[in-house]
């Protein structure tokens, strides 16, 4: 699909007041990039697809609680040379109440939320499947929503969807079945959905992911007909240290589908390092073994925690891991290369990475899993002739001294030149009164940056929300994914937003969510949002 010009020479990027400049000249490849280490990829070992039809649901016993996770694995990130930074404006957030296929006009600037459907999928109790954790993805009519615990699908672009228990779509039940982290995308490269889901370890402590593919005209409203899936297990790992898989996640470049994830151990529920994998989107649409084929699936393993492949990342994944609060090391891995770069060492703004704590109405602390890692990365294209951006979106805490002005924790948000990896610009989306956290980005089909977030604490309850990053406005749209009304200790690990496609006027879906008030015999629910935005005609 055409992307439409992002503007990148002298135009400016506002977020909030605060302008981020979009600046720089092409540079050649190798005349700009630093010299850095050249690390060969491992090859996979065979994965052969299963073919699968629906029409009737197999009944499993329900999967146990997942462990607690621990994603820091005990990792500090020490405090770096202080690099001068100016102060951010601040976020004004505005309170959409949620609807179905209405508009509502939230900012001047007349940008629209087309959708916002609650309780998008089935909910349970949080005690025994906390935190949900929701994602999704579009092709425009078809959505497919997962949470921790379940997995729904819609036929009439997000109005209504039918749930299911994702175990329940199969006949066999390895391990004890799926338990928690679930993530969607949507391909338009082969047009098919890519599904992962993480399964419990056995007794060895050896972990599962299921990932199953298929096309938007396998969705009916209910449920799927056929799919195709891939069951990846640490024995097609050779070498890997750990065995215990976890927070996995999906990027889509132009050839390859990367997946990245945790690796640790089950008993302890810590993790020590990460896994990117790279695996052919000819593969994937053929239903093949994924270690056949000229993209034979390939894989690079380390001490590279959080390491999440950018969104949208093109000809070359990219991905990031802070040094210090002031540099950020960058890999970045060709698609015509069997071998990754790097880490380049990029110098960035000084961040606050103390003092994290944000506290819902009830005294619950919702703000407290991680400590600057990197959770978001997304590329923004190049465009006549201008550097794409790689940009990076992190969790900081409250700030002291010089940051003191950072009274709140707050989103990191910075720009990366590529492929040159020169430092653009960094911005603070903050708030003087709540903290802001969980950032997820994603690039639509004309090439614009968007982002989600949740925010709350102090006397607001956690919500989540949208933002467009829109170069033709000066104005931010934010819009509340989720009328939450309850804390809890682990608000989760992640919500998410997408690019829209074959649909008009949307740029992005996204999934959010908050706990309610209302009690069922278990005690209180989750409420799941699906959301469409758009700029209004």
């Amino acid at each position: 699909m055409t992307r439409t010009t992002l503007l990148r020479t002298a135009a400016s990027l506002l977020v909030a007041g605060s302008t981020i400049a979009l600046f720089g000249q092409p540079l050649s490849y190798a005349a700009s990039r630093p010299q850095v280490k050249e690390h060969a990829s491992r090859l996979g070992a065979s994965v052969t697809p299963s073919f699968r039809k629906g029409g009737f649901i197999y009944k499993h016993k329900p999967s146990f609680a997942p462990p607690d996770h621990d994603q820091s694995g005990g990792r500090k990130i020490p405090v770096g040379p202080f690099h001068a930074r100016k102060h951010s404006a601040q976020l004004s957030f505005v309170r959409v109440q949620a609807s179905v296929r209405t508009s509502h006009e939230v900012r001047p600037h007349g940008y629209s939320t087309l959708m916002n459907t609650q309780d998008a999928v089935s909910t349970c109790n949080p005690a025994s499947c906390w935190p949900p954790e929701p994602n999704e993805a579009s092709d425009g009519n078809t959505v497919v929503y997962t949470t921790n615990t379940y997995v729904g699908f819609s036929v009439n672009g997000g109005a209504s969807f039918k749930s299911f228990t994702p175990g329940s779509l199969y006949s066999d039940d390895p391990d004890g079945g799926p338990c928690c982290d679930q993530i969607v995308q949507y391909s338009p490269q082969i047009n098919r959905f890519i599904w992962i889901m993480q399964y419990n370890a056995n007794s060895a402590g050896d972990d599962r992911y299921r990932l199953a593919v298929f096309p938007p005209s396998s969705v009916t409203a209910n449920g799927l007909t056929s799919w195709v899936s891939w069951d990846i297990t640490p024995q097609q790992y050779p070498g890997i240290a750990y065995h215990w898989f976890d927070f996995p996640d999906l990027a889509l470049g132009s050839k390859y589908l990367y997946l990245s994830n945790d690796e640790g151990i089950a008993s302890t529920g810590k993790v020590y390092s990460s896994i990117i994998t790279r695996i052919g989107l000819a593969e994937l649409a053929a239903g093949a073994n994924l270690a056949s084929g000229s993209t034979a699936w390939r894989f690079i393993t380390g001490s590279i925690l959080f390491g999440r492949v950018a969104q949208d990342t093109g000809s070359t994944a990219y991905w990031a891991a802070p040094v210090n609060t002031s540099q950020m090391n960058v890999s970045d891995w060709p698609q015509s290369s069997t071998d990754w770069f790097g880490p380049t060492t990029v110098n960035i703004d000084s961040w606050p990475n103390s003092n994290f704590t944000s506290k819902t109405p009830d005294g619950d602390s919702w703000n407290s899993t991680y400590t600057g890692a990197v959770l978001a990365a997304a590329v923004t294209p190049s465009v006549n002739g201008v550097p794409g951006t790689l940009w990076l979106a992190w969790p900081g805490g409250r700030g002291t001294g010089q940051l003191s002005w950072l009274t709140q924790p707050q989103v990191e948000l910075a720009a990366i030149s590529v492929p040159s990896l020169r430092f653009v610009s960094q911005v603070a989306l903050w708030d003087s009164s709540v903290a802001v956290s969980f950032p997820n980005l994603a690039v639509d089909p004309a090439g614009q940056l968007g982002i989600t977030f949740a925010w709350g604490g102090g006397k607001q309850w956690v919500n989540s929300a949208v933002m467009n990053l829109s170069v033709s406005t000066t104005e931010v749209l934010t819009t509340t994914a989720s009328n939450s009304s309850d804390g809890h200790n682990r608000w989760g690990d992640y919500i998410d937003i997408r690019p829209a496609y074959n649909e008009k006027g949307v740029q992005f879906t996204a999934a959010g969510y908050g706990t309610n008030n209302a009690v069922v015999s278990a005690g209180k629910v989750y409420d799941p949002n699906f959301v469409a935005f758009s700029e209004a005609p």
